[in-house]
């Protein structure tokens, strides 16, 4: 007996060693992967984006006050620092908490998950890696609270039906759309819309095209046309009449013009169609966020159901936080009856995005079916191995199709993204071109082909390219306000026929570039002369505008930053909030019964959200630049991780921040939606993605005696002899393909 106890205690000294071992082994080479070429590139990309995130919020003191990046001082450089100190310190803490968590599950998977948890109280195994003094204080503090919980029966039996509870009335997508809708009801029935002069020009050309087309005469070239507001060059315009353009889109245009005309005709005026309108982007946004909250709760498989209790998801703590920020965030809720494009584009992308996470989920589970198991294949390969063979349901290609359409008629800039995103596509994931190609090819040609033959036809006037030129029109204009002989005479030759160089020169403005573009109503001063301007002469713009960039380089840059510094700087106030659309004027004095519709409690609403906003830390969270800055930190943490399937279907986010730097204004709130909406749910994949790797969450991952852990379904622990343990599935070995975990744990 003594020479057994002596054998299975060398036994288990070997077993030790050969963990250590294995364990050093694995750090080691992640030491040298984070030492090499590619490792060092990831690294040095953090840092730029850390860096720029730094910078912007260094020199926002400096352009609020209206000065030059010329009077940086101490003070700016020790903003940088520590800006700069706590982004990378995020994008490392996430790496490291990512790593380990990932180190951990490696290390269960490689064990055959033969580690047991013992009671709470118990000291930690002998082989487990030492941990520092405040560790271990944080794990004893966490001991005890548990202890303290366990001790009282009805505390603990409180938050395990509390969380049962949560997770049970938000286990579908429509449980969750019901939940938003009546947590929004207050917004839409007292405010009823919100909106500014985007719809009123989208109304205004519907009503002139329609009256042209019934043989109205009106005004084209001779007189000031709603063309002429933002404004449209006049060499874009066809010689036959038209009233249609593309500034915005012009799908979107008939459909809020159509609308509007038809509740015109029953009620007398425009303020039924726009309520209505208000409506159904009201139902709009909450079938988006509550499909792609399933998605991502639901880990990847929203239609998989095995009984009440086995679905794969997350727990109460998740579902929580996705709800208090859907239902608390003001730029989420006046954004539900903004009738702007930008909203709507929002929405939409929130739902395209959790269709591109299912879809990865689904790869990386190896399962492309999700409503039916069944429908999965199989065929034996040559070496006798069954390869499965997979289809994608159709349910997710039509719902692909039409994010995409919905995409492409809010924002014109939806073009480029969604082409990037197909192409990228393409490349990494061949074996799924048929889908591509039905939900994104087909309807970006059909609408691209579309645009083409109506304006080729002279049925619209094309949006004018000065409209994508708004940071080179504001580097021009401060430079004619500040250093007008800086100007070259060939430069200044060039751009006569284009602009009045001191007209935008006293019209400048930092913040927003539609001044020095002559956006307006008539008795505007006239900056960009689309009257007189033609194609030949735009063709010298950038010529002349690359001329005086290099006399006035300081000049340039103060321009670029004053214009985008915003986007990223989380204590500068929105130039633009979303607010806005409340209360302006179009809603409080140009509509007939919506204005004396709670007119003194928009104001107020708009004043609580406006002293929320300004209040320091607590009001960043009403604020689109605050979740652009933990976007791009939680990027950069999967940069450094390596997850490329993550980052490819992520990057229309990294897509939109370059939209939002070359937008006409900065700190613009409506360009930050999709990104902020988006934030929540590509927190909680990160998250699960760390957890439980490439593979479906809880599947593979809870194997025998694994039932309790935090990523099983079955809610006893094993030191728990109640009943319920005595399930088969908590005897079962392993989890078979159906089972699929529900992931109580995170519910206390």
């Amino acid at each position: 007996m003594i020479k057994t106890a002596r054998q299975q205690s060398g036994n288990a000294e070997v077993t030790a060693v050969t963990k250590a071992a294995t364990e050093q082994d694995h750090l080691n080479r992640l030491h040298s992967r984070s030492l090499s070429f590619t490792g060092t590139l990831r690294w040095g990309i953090c840092v730029l984006a850390c860096a720029w995130i730094a910078l912007c919020t260094a020199v926002g003191p400096l352009y609020r006050a209206n000065a030059s990046i010329l009077d940086f001082s101490w003070h700016n450089l020790l903003l940088f620092i520590c800006t700069f100190a706590v982004c990378f310190a995020g994008i490392v803490v996430l790496y490291l908490w990512a790593r380990r968590t990932e180190h951990r599950r490696r290390e269960r998977e490689h064990n055959g998950n033969e580690t047991h948890r013992g009671p709470r109280n118990a000291a930690a195994p002998s082989e487990r890696r030492a941990s520092s003094g405040l560790r271990l204080r944080i794990q004893a503090f966490g001991v005890r609270m548990r202890n303290a919980v366990d001790g009282h029966p009805r505390l603990h039996s409180f938050g395990q039906n509390a969380g049962r509870l949560i997770i049970r009335c938000t286990d579908r997508w429509w449980k969750i759309a019901i939940i938003l809708c009546v947590g929004w009801l207050w917004a839409y029935v007292t405010l009823l819309v919100a909106f500014g002069a985007d719809v009123r020009a989208q109304v205004n050309e519907f009503n002139l095209w329609w009256a042209n087309l019934h043989g109205i005469a009106l005004p084209y070239k001779q007189g000031f046309t709603q063309m002429d507001i933002y404004p449209t060059a006049h060499y874009l315009w066809p010689e036959q009449a038209t009233y249609l353009t593309n500034q915005h889109n012009i799908v979107l245009t008939m459909v809020y013009g159509g609308i509007v005309a038809v509740c015109r005709a029953l009620s007398g005026s425009d303020d039924l169609g726009l309520v209505v309108l208000a409506g159904t982007q009201y139902l709009f946004a909450a079938f988006c966020l509550s499909v792609t909250a399933h998605r991502i709760l639901t880990f990847g498989k929203p239609y998989r159901h095995q009984g009440n209790n086995t679905k794969a998801q997350a727990g109460a703590l998740p579902r929580i936080l996705i709800l208090v920020f859907l239902l608390c965030c003001p730029l989420v809720v006046f954004s539900t009856i903004s009738i702007t494009k930008s909203p709507l584009f929002a929405f939409a992308f929130v739902w395209w995005l959790g269709i591109w996470y299912q879809l990865l989920r689904m790869r990386s589970d190896g399962m492309e079916d999700t409503k039916d198991e069944r429908r999965r294949t199989a065929h034996d390969s040559g070496e006798g191995r069954r390869t499965p063979t997979y289809r994608i349901p159709g349910r997710l290609t039509l719902a692909m199709a039409v994010s995409t359409v919905v995409m492409l008629i809010s924002v014109k800039y939806a073009l480029y993204i969604v082409a990037i995103q197909l192409l990228v596509f393409l490349i990494a994931d061949r074996k799924r071109w048929r889908f591509y190609i039905v939900s994104l090819a087909v309807p970006l040609v059909v609408f691209q082909v579309m645009i083409s033959t109506l304006v080729g036809t002279g049925t619209i006037i094309t949006g004018d390219p000065i409209e994508s030129k708004g940071v080179q029109l504001q580097q021009i204009a401060r430079v004619a306000q500040r250093n007008p002989q800086g100007i070259p005479e060939d430069a200044r030759k060039a751009l006569e026929p284009i602009l009045d160089l001191q007209a935008m020169g006293q019209e400048y403005f930092p913040n927003d570039a539609d001044r020095v573009k002559s956006s307006g109503t008539m008795g505007k001063v006239t900056t960009y002369k689309w009257r007189t301007v033609t194609a030949h002469d735009m063709k010298a713009f950038n010529k002349a505008w690359l001329e005086i960039g290099l006399r006035n380089p300081v000049l340039y840059l103060d321009a670029f930053l004053a214009k985008s510094y915003g986007y990223f700087d989380v204590t500068d106030p929105p130039y633009v909030a979303m607010s806005y659309y409340v209360n302006n004027t179009y809603v409080q004095d140009s509509t007939v019964w919506i204005k004396g519709w709670s007119h003194d409690w928009r104001n107020s609403v708009v004043e609580r959200s406006t002293a929320w906003g300004n209040t320091p830390f607590w009001g960043w969270f009403t604020h689109g630049n605050f979740w652009v800055v933990l976007t791009l930190v939680m990027l950069g943490a999967e940069l450094l991780l390596r997850r490329w399937r993550s980052l490819a279907y992520q990057l229309p986010l990294l897509m939109l921040m370059g939209v939002m730097v070359v937008a006409p204004a900065n700190n613009f709130e409506r360009h930050m939606l999709p990104i902020a909406f988006s934030f929540v749910f590509i927190a909680i994949a990160f998250w699960q993605e760390s957890h439980c790797g490439e593979k479906q969450c809880g599947e593979k991952q809870c194997g025998e005696k694994q039932c309790g852990e935090k990523h099983c379904g079955n809610s006893c622990s094993r030191d728990d002899h109640s009943p319920e343990c005595d399930r088969p599935e908590c005897r079962s070995r392993e989890l078979s393909d159906h089972d699929v975990p529900d992931d109580d744990k995170l519910a206390s």
